[in-house]
């Protein structure tokens, strides 16, 4: 026998039929769906996926298993350290199965990096670990693999692998993209025991005209009958509030498999729970006869921890919890709910992109929120959307405002695409929702103002950074300590944020009883939280985050606005600066525009007139903003294959400027013990609890304003990334920056 694994133990062969029976799955419903895959593209495919791990049967790889396995080890002529996928390549008969030299090439690239790793390629090692430990025993690998090997390995098969097959290559390299993305997708659901696609005849498009008729009771509104008529075509849609986006966005996945993006994991932890609940919800969730195939997906950096937070409400059982996120960590779900940062990483082609962009063949992939990214994050998406419509796939933008220079460049980047991009601007201004008053002063002097409506109304006040929010929860809590006036801000460990958002005494529940007072936040909840207040008061900020802010207020239109309901701050302002939350630009730009709506009701078609303007191309010529943009774009454009890593990719796509801590006295009073805890467990899964403990404990701070104040004592090396920070933390502000704590002491 010839071993793949040794965790679970698991033959060659094994594996290999693994991927088989995936295979044959993915051929029946996608054979006629992938732009790039002809009929012999899907043969090349299957010969990749039966030789992929031939190389196994090296007597080097063998025998580190058999230690492992407390086996009898084989033969071994020569002790040569060299990855097993490189072996696979000589293994091949391409002469035999009639392949020419670029078939040949296709799959001896695809099988020689179905594993990424930074190893020189050494030809010599190669062909004597394949002619002196693979050939004696060739009768014996034939027999148990059930193939045919050479007893004469092609040496030239070795050397393309020292030639990638690069962007500049065309058709040939979405061929490429193809065969080795779909040969990961294969071979990492086989090992991970889940399959390559789920619920292949759960359609999200039917779910949802039956939520309209069973639930809603409602006829479709303009945006929805507008997407739902154009599910062939790419799809940007600039709506309002309260439009109906979601319900839009699944009408137009309609039957295929889908992506839903969005830019904060909260929005999509609600998003995930609104979906998949059978009662409230659209119920788009597991097949009856069996709770493990997940037709719905949850895709980022801590899915995990909610989907067993959500144990605690449903029951369910930590083994099922697994496997659900092991569906959707190999994108096997129908429709995925998820970050840009799970599956938008391929402008970089990192090594390994092609699984994530061969997966967005034949999918479609919404974008929701554009508005909520940076410029810099902006142009990864577009040319991820360019990317995705080279390779076969269909994109929805669904958002609230769309800048012209974005739009111009993505019409550019498309050229002539696969499918047409059809744009429509939805609003309603029948509904009257803000009557705006502009002040001139600092926020923090309207402290007795904003005091004053605390017993009457749901007061919102923003501020535009932490600190500025801490300053004016301070002033409104002075005088005496007042359980109506609430803080929240993006520097609470993950426990207690959780708590102040979703909690019994959180602000969601708050925004949704008939209860008064105040909520101090920041921009967290201009995207992140599904809530509605009576007023608001805010810092002023670029435009369309300040019409996200707006959006926190009189949501549905439904409260009376003869009074001012939306106040705007324009004296001394936090947040503002080259290296700060917002671009100077943008924001003097912004605050010159909404000057002529001070003491009056902003109609929604003025909202999209202001945004054309604020960020029309023209008038951004020699901004950074714009520099800041076109410089990303045109390095994507350009960007080197094959040249960085899965890791560095999401690291550029995160926000690589917060490092994960755990403030001095937390650590000390909880994390210490289960660090203690963690590191005596010997079994996986308590281990994994104590791990998803600590983490609970944490907060996302500044690199660089934490790093004086960082350090790793007592923390053990599995946790690399963590850091305990020497400042004082409290339930009710937060990290306090203000108040070093000696880490000795």
């Amino acid at each position: 026998m010839f071993y793949a694994k040794s965790l679970p133990e698991e033959s060659i062969y094994v594996h290999t039929e693994e991927l088989w029976k995936r295979y044959q799955h993915l051929y029946g419903i996608n054979k006629n769906n992938y732009l790039h895959m002809s009929e012999r593209d899907w043969q090349l495919l299957e010969i990749a996926v039966k030789y992929h791990d031939v190389g196994k049967a090296d007597a080097v790889f063998q025998n580190k298993i058999r230690g492992v396995l407390n086996k009898p080890k084989i033969p071994c002529e020569v002790n040569n350290s060299v990855p097993h996928n490189f072996i696979s390549v000589a293994a091949i008969p391409y002469k035999k199965l009639g392949l020419t030299d670029e078939e040949s090439k296709l799959i001896a690239l695809a099988v020689g990096f179905h594993h990424e790793r930074k190893i020189e390629i050494v030809k010599k090692e190669i062909l004597d670990n394949y002619k002196q430990n693979m050939v004696p025993l060739i009768q014996k690998i034939e027999q148990h693999m059930n193939l045919e090997l050479p007893e004469r390995p092609r040496s030239k098969a070795i050397d393309w692998l020292e030639k990638r097959i690069m962007p500049s290559s065309g058709e040939l390299f979405f061929r490429y993209v193809m065969i080795k993305g779909l040969l990961h997708r294969l071979d990492h659901s086989a090992s991970a025991h889940v399959a390559v696609e789920l619920a292949d005849d759960y359609y999200v498009g039917e779910y949802v005209n039956r939520f309209f008729i069973e639930k809603l009771q409602a006829p479709k509104r303009k945006l929805q009958i507008f997407t739902e008529a154009n599910q062939q075509n790419h799809v940007l849609a600039v709506a309002q509030t309260g439009m109906g986006k979601t319900e839009a966005a699944l009408l137009w996945i309609g039957k295929e498999k889908g992506f839903f993006t969005l830019p904060l994991r909260t929005s999509i932890n609600a998003m995930y729970k609104r979906l998949s609940d059978p009662e409230e919800g659209i119920g788009f969730t597991s097949k009856p006869e069996t709770s493990e195939e997940q037709a719905i997906g949850l895709l980022h950096s801590t899915s995990l921890d909610y989907l067993y937070d959500l144990e605690n409400e449903t029951g369910a059982e930590d083994k099922k919890l697994e496997i659900v996120y092991e569906q959707s960590k190999h994108f096997a779900n129908k429709l995925i709910i998820s970050t840009i940062d799970q599956i938008l990483k391929f402008p970089f082609y990192y090594n390994g992109f092609e699984k994530e962009l061969a997966t967005m063949a034949g999918a479609k992939i919404v974008i929701d929120e554009m508005q909520s990214y940076d410029p810099k994050i902006a142009a990864l998406v577009i040319r991820a959307l360019e990317l995705i419509d080279k390779i076969g796939g269909k994109f929805m933008i669904m958002t609230a405002t769309m800048p012209d220079l974005y739009i111009r460049a993505l019409e550019k980047q498309l050229g002539t695409s696969q499918a047409p991009l059809v744009k429509e601007i939805f609003y309603d201004d029948q509904v009257l929702r803000h009557h705006l008053q502009i002040h001139h002063e600092s926020i923090l002097e309207k402290v007795g103002e904003i005091k004053d409506m605390m017993n009457k109304k749901k007061v919102l006040v923003i501020c535009n950074t932490v600190q500025q929010a801490k300053e004016m929860y301070q002033a409104l809590t002075a005088d005496e300590e007042n359980l109506q006036i609430n803080l929240l801000h993006s520097q609470f460990i993950r426990r207690d944020r959780a708590i102040k958002e979703n909690g019994e005494n959180g602000i969601l529940k708050f925004a949704t009883s008939e209860n008064t007072g105040i909520w101090v936040t920041t921009q967290l909840v201009e995207a992140s939280l599904d809530i509605d207040f009576d007023v608001l008061y805010t810092e002023m900020s670029p435009l369309d985050s300040l019409f996200q802010r707006l959006g926190r207020c009189n949501r549905k239109g439904k409260k009376k606005t003869d009074e001012p309901n939306a106040h705007i701050f324009m004296g001394k302002v936090s947040g503002v600066g080259n290296r700060s939350v917002y671009h100077p630009e943008i924001y003097e730009r912004s605050a010159d525009l909404i000057q002529i709506a001070d003491g009056q009701h902003l109609l929604e078609s003025e909202k999209m007139t202001m945004i054309e303007k604020l960020y029309d191309t023209e008038e951004l010529e020699g901004t950074t903003f714009k520099e800041e943009f076109e410089k990303t774009l045109y390095e994507l454009n350009h960007m080197p294959a094959y040249q960085m890593d899965k890791q560095q990719a999401q690291d550029l796509l995160r926000d690589i400027q917060q490092v994960q801590v755990i403030p001095q006295n937390i650590f000390q009073q909880e994390a210490q013990q289960l660090f203690h805890s963690y590191e005596q467990q010997t079994d996986k899964n308590a281990r994994r609890k104590i791990r998803r403990q600590i983490e609970q404990l944490t907060v996302g701070v500044n690199r660089w304003k934490a790093q004086k104040y960082i350090n790793q004592a007592g923390i053990p090396k599995s946790f690399k990334e963590l850091y305990v920070l020497e400042m004082e933390y409290s339930v009710e502000y937060g990290v306090n920056w203000d108040k070093e704590i000696d880490p000795f002491s």
